[in-house]
């Protein structure tokens, strides 16, 4: 057995309300630094997303402007 296990309440020296790991407060700060990170986290692919079909985008308006040039020259 561990020495905590063998002790009584006063012999550990910690208030009985600090028994818990987190106290709700602090639980749902943690949920909401994680929902907050998990947003951003979002928001960045989204940008990323957003940015590679406009690249895309772009290479297809070229390719068409090409055909578009090779058609008037025939």
């Amino acid at each position: 057995m561990s020495e905590v296990a063998t002790q009584s309440p006063s012999e550990t020296n910690e208030p009985t309300a600090n028994k818990t790991p987190e106290s709700p407060s602090s639980v749902v700060d943690a949920l909401f630094d994680l929902g907050t990170t998990w947003a951003a986290y979002g928001l960045k692919m989204g940008k990323t997303a957003l940015e590679q079909s406009a690249k895309t985008l772009e290479s297809t308006a070229k390719t068409l402007e090409g055909f578009a040039h090779e058609l008037e020259k025939k």
